[in-house]
C-alpha cells in the first residue's frame, strides 16, 4: 500500500469516525434514564473544550500552561456578573466572556515572548492563582459565598434549564470547539504554531514572526476557556472560587497529554478517561487514583505522545536536540 493509499485510508476513518461519533452522542439522551449519566457527559464536554483550547497553546505552539483554570474562571465570572447585574441575556455574556478571556489570553502571553519551559509555567501558574485570589476577595464577586441564582440560556420562550438540554448546548460547543482548532491546525496559522513548536530558529528562518503567534496561542486558548467558562456557570448556576484550583488546571493539562498532545481527537478521548472514568471507578474510593496513575505511568513509557498521538508530535524537543547533537559532533569531527 502506498503512502496516498494510506493517507486516503486515514482520511476516511478520521471522517466516518467523528460521524459515528456525533451520532452517538446526538442519541445517547434518547436511550439513558439516568440523570447522572447525562450530568457526566455534560461536564465531559466542557473538559473537552477545555483540553482543546489548552492544546493550541500546548500541543500545537510548545507553550506549558499551568493556569488554564484562570481563563475558566474568567469566562465563569465575567458571564455571570453580566447576567446577574448588568441583565444581559447568555449568549451576549457568552460572547463577552470570549473576548475577556482572549484579552486575559493575550496579556499572560506577552511573557512568553522571552519566557519558555519552566519559567513559563511558573507565570502561568501564578496567573491562575491571581484569578482565583481575586475572585475569593473581591466584593463584587461575593468572596468564597460565591454568585448564585445565574440564569439559564433562552431562545424565545425554549429555556436550556435541564440536564439533557444543556447536554446538547455543550456538547455543540464542544463539537464547534473541535472543528474550529481541526481547521486551525491544517491552516497557515495552525502550520505556523507546530513550526514554532519544532524549531523556533528553523521558523524565523522561513520568516514567522514568533512573538506574534506565541501571543495569539494564549489569546485564542483563552477564548476557548472563556465560553467554557460562560456554558459552566449558567450549567451550575452557581460558581465559587473553589472551583478554579491549580488541581483543575492540572487535570486539563493531564487530558491533553493522555489522549494526545498535538492532536484533535486526543483531548476528547483524555476528556472521557479522566472525567468520565473516575465515575465509573468511584466505587473503588481511593483505588480509583491508583489506577489513574498507573495509567499515566504507563502511557508516558510505551506511548509518550498518548493514546492517540504519535512519537513525533511527543518527541518534537527530543528529536531537535537530537539533530543538534548530531550536527556538533560532525562539526568536532570535520
Amino acid at each position: 500500500m502506498n503512502d496516498k493509499s494510506i493517507a486516503l485510508f486515514e482520511n476516511v476513518v478520521t471522517k466516518y469516525g467523528w460521524l459515528l461519533f456525533i451520532i452517538i452522542i446526538i442519541l445517547v439522551p434518547r436511550f439513558v434514564i439516568s440523570d447522572y449519566v447525562v450530568h457526566v457527559l455534560v461536564l465531559i464536554a466542557l473538559y473537552t473544550i477545555l483540553a482543546e483550547s489548552l492544546n493550541v497553546l500546548v500541543g500545537f505552539t510548545g507553550q506549558f500552561s499551568l493556569g488554564h483554570a484562570g481563563f475558566w474562571a474568567v469566562g465563569a465570572y465575567i458571564a455571570a456578573l453580566l447576567m446577574l447585574r448588568a441583565g444581559f441575556s447568555f449568549w451576549t455574556a457568552c460572547v463577552v466572556s470570549m473576548a475577556a478571556g482572549y484579552l486575559a489570553g493575550l496579556f499572560l502571553g506577552i511573557p512568553s515572548m522571552r519566557l519558555k519551559g519552566d519559567y513559563l509555567c511558573i507565570v502561568t501558574l501564578g496567573f491562575g492563582e491571581i484569578v482565583r485570589i481575586l475572585a475569593m476577595n473581591l466584593e463584587v464577586t461575593r468572596g468564597p459565598m460565591g454568585l448564585p441564582g445565574i440564569p439559564s440560556p433562552e431562545i424565545g420562550e425554549f429555556v436550556f434549564d435541564t440536564e439533557k438540554s444543556m447536554y446538547y448546548l455543550c456538547w455543540a460547543a464542544a463539537f464547534l470547539t473541535i472543528y474550529a482548532t481541526g481547521r486551525m491546525r491544517h491552516s497557515k496559522f495552525g502550520r505556523a504554531l507546530m513550526s514554532v513548536r519544532d524549531d523556533e530558529l528553523a521558523a524565523v528562518s522561513l520568516g514567522v514572526n514568533i512573538a506574534y503567534y506565541k501571543v495569539h496561542a494564549f489569546g485564542i486558548g483563552g477564548m476557548f476557556a472563556g465560553l467554557a467558562g460562560a456554558l459552566y456557570a449558567s450549567w451550575t448556576t452557581f460558581i465559587s472560587p473553589d472551583v478554579f484550583q491549580f488541581s483543575d488546571s492540572a487535570n486539563i493539562f493531564c487530558m491533553m497529554i493522555l489522549g494526545g498532545l498535538g492532536t484533535i481527537a486526543g483531548p476528547v478521548l483524555g476528556a472521557f478517561l479522566l472525567a468520565g472514568l473516575p465515575e465509573l471507578l468511584r466505587g473503588f474510593a481511593e483505588f480509583r487514583l491508583i489506577a489513574l496513575g498507573l495509567l499515566m505511568i504507563a502511557l508516558m513509557i510505551y506511548r509518550p505522545g498518548g493514546i492517540l498521538g504519535s512519537y513525533d508530535t511527543a518527541g518534537g524537543v527530543k528529536k531537535i536536540r537530537r539533530r543538534r547533537i548530531e550536527r556538533e559532533a560532525d562539526t568536532n569531527v570535520t
